[in-house]
Order: C-alpha cells, then structure tokens, then sequence
C-alpha cells in the first residue's frame, strides 16, 4: 500500500538533534547557526559539517515569531541590464549574508508604478527594511508613506527627497570633476558630455560635477547630447555628437555601458577613439577593459556602495530612531587608451 505524501514526508531535524550528535549544547548549535563569533572555529567546522550531513534547515519561521523579524531584506533597482547593479547586490547582499539575513531583489524597470507593486509585496513577505534605488519620477512622499508603514529605508545611487532617509552612494560630482581635469591636462578645451534622457538625482549630480569641472578648469561645454540607457543609443548618438558646432575633442559619458557604445559609433564614423577623440566613463565596470582600446573610467565602486547601504539598513533596524547618515565612496580615475591622445 502506498504510503499518503504526509506519511513519507521527512521530519525536520532539530537542533537538539544536530547538538547530541556533534556532542555539543543546543546553545553551541544556536550560536553557531546566528553566525555568532563566540564560537571556536573548530567547533563551527565540526557542526556545520554535521548540519549538512543530516540536512538541517533553519526554522526561519519560528525564528520570526520569536525575534519578531523576517530575516529578510529587499532591494530595488531600476533595471538589471546595467551590471553595475549587479555588482551593487554584491556588496550588499556580503553584509546581509554576516548578519544571517537574505536578500530579496526586485527590478522596477524605473517605473514608479511598478515600484508600488513591489513594495506591497515585500511588505506582505514582512521584510524588515528596504534598499531603494528610486525610480525616474518616484513621488518624494512615498518614503513618507514607508515611514509610516514602519518600513525602514536607506536610498542609494538615485534619491528623492534630500536627507529624508539613510543615504549610500558614489561622489558622481568630485569623480566627473576628476574626469574633466585629466582631460584638460591632456590638452583638451572643448569637452562634451553624452547623459541620458532620464531625469534622476544621478543624473543631476553628473551635470553638477561637468559644470563644476569647466569652471574650474577653463574648459569649454562642447555640448550635452541625452540618449536612452542603452548601448545601442549611445553608438547612434556619435553623429550627433560629432556634428556639435564646437567640435568636441573630448566626451565625458553618463556610465561605462553609454562609453562603449559610443566608441563603437565612432568607429563606424571613421573616428578611432583614443586617437583621433578621446573617451571617458564613469563606474569602472569589467567591460571598462574589454571595449577597444581599453576605456578610461572614474571606478565608482559598485560593491562598496552596496555594501555601505546594507550598513545603514543593519544600523536603523538596530536603532529606528538613529540620526539620516550619509555616506559617498571616493572615485579613482582609471586611465587607459580611450584618453591617451593628447592636443597640444
């Protein structure tokens, strides 16, 4: 007789039974389990070992129940088609794994409406904060509405609304300022910069941080062309930037994944980048160094600015009532072939 699937279904192992076989106290299992550093390292070896070899499985929801936690966290980003955000989960998802919790990531495809919808989801799994990284046209009134839903928030990369919630991003202004002035240095005057048609806070800063750096070094705005998040847009858009009236001899880029798209336009223009105009990027992606030539790139540091806004997060689900903190990794320039030729 065949047994119901009730019957044949596995009970789940306890901690009192993974504890008596590694000869150790349930409290020892429990520590060890929470990622706890009280542990000896041998002894975590050893129950760890005995866990997966009796197929222990956390009981988050009784975890839940006693913590009044979900263990879980969510994160928003506009789209996966960048790999930046990929690299940004990285970093983020280090700091929630050492604090034994999971990441829940959505994409919002930068619809607000869309975003909506994802938080109502996550606030029905009962994650216990967010990571948002809003999208084009979010009402600044929603991280109110997260406030009184009793839902923590922190911002990153985009943000509405100034220092209404934790804060973790890249110094997008000091970074294209360090872009202009290595182009200057290599004798270039008449500099343009290809963005995108997105109206964000990201965005915002990039034109601050082009702005400030003619001001400061002389230089000339050779022209502003917006194109869509795209590589294909970015290569289309080369005609026009090659037929401003100023003729540039140098292009700033919104990101890596418009710089590589460009320098292909380029190339089909007769243009040869890093020859006959120079390029530059923003976030050092891996690609930076897989276009042709290599491309020169201010590193924004996706990992560390997941990492730091998973911080905040621990940090405000430790104290709700803490001080907004904001926090800005420092650009690097990384030079390469894209920028080499120089005007003298």
């Amino acid at each position: 007789m065949q047994e119901s699937g009730q019957a044949m279904k596995r009970k789940r192992v306890t901690l009192d039974q993974v504890a008596k076989a590694a000869g150790v106290s349930r409290a020892t299992v429990s520590l060890v389990v929470r990622k706890s550093p009280l542990v000896a390292q041998h002894t975590r070896d050893r129950v760890e070992q005995l866990m997966q070899e009796l197929d222990y499985v956390r009981d988050i929801g009784a975890a839940r129940l006693r913590n009044n936690s979900s263990r879980t966290i969510g994160v928003i980003v506009p789209n996966l088609v960048n790999p930046f955000f990929t690299e940004f989960l990285s970093g983020a998802e280090q700091v929630m794994v050492e604090g034994d919790r999971v990441v829940l990531l959505a994409n919002s495809h930068d619809d607000p409406k869309r975003q909506s919808g994802i938080l109502q989801r996550f606030r029905g799994h009962g994650v216990d904060g967010v990571i948002l990284c809003p999208a084009q046209g979010t009402d600044p009134r929603l991280l109110t509405q997260m406030r009184e839903w009793g839902l923590p928030a922190v911002q990153s990369l985009r943000e509405v609304g100034k220092d209404v919630t934790d804060y973790a991003g890249g110094d997008y202004i000091k970074g294209i300022v360090m872009a202009v002035r290595h182009l200057v240095d290599h004798g270039h005057r008449n500099i343009a910069f290809l963005s995108v048609t997105a109206q964000t806070s990201a965005r915002d800063e990039r034109m601050a941080g082009f702005a400030r750096g003619l001001a400061l070094s002389g230089a000339c705005d050779a022209g502003i062309v917006e194109c869509e998040l795209e590589w294909e847009s970015a290569a289309q858009a080369a005609q026009q930037l090659l037929a401003l009236p100023t003729k540039p001899t140098a292009i700033l880029c919104f990101n890596d994944i418009l710089a590589a798209g460009l320098m292909v336009g380029l190339r089909h223009l007769g243009r040869e980048p890093g020859l006959d105009i120079a390029v530059v990027g923003l976030d050092d992606l891996a690609v930076a160094q897989m276009t042709h030539p290599p491309l020169t790139s201010v590193a924004i540091h996706p990992r560390k600015v997941g990492a730091s806004a998973a911080q905040l997060l621990v940090r405000r689900l430790a104290d709700p009532d803490v001080a907004v903190k904001r926090t800005a990794v420092a650009p690097v320039l990384m030079q390469r072939q894209s920028s080499n030729c120089e005007i003298r």
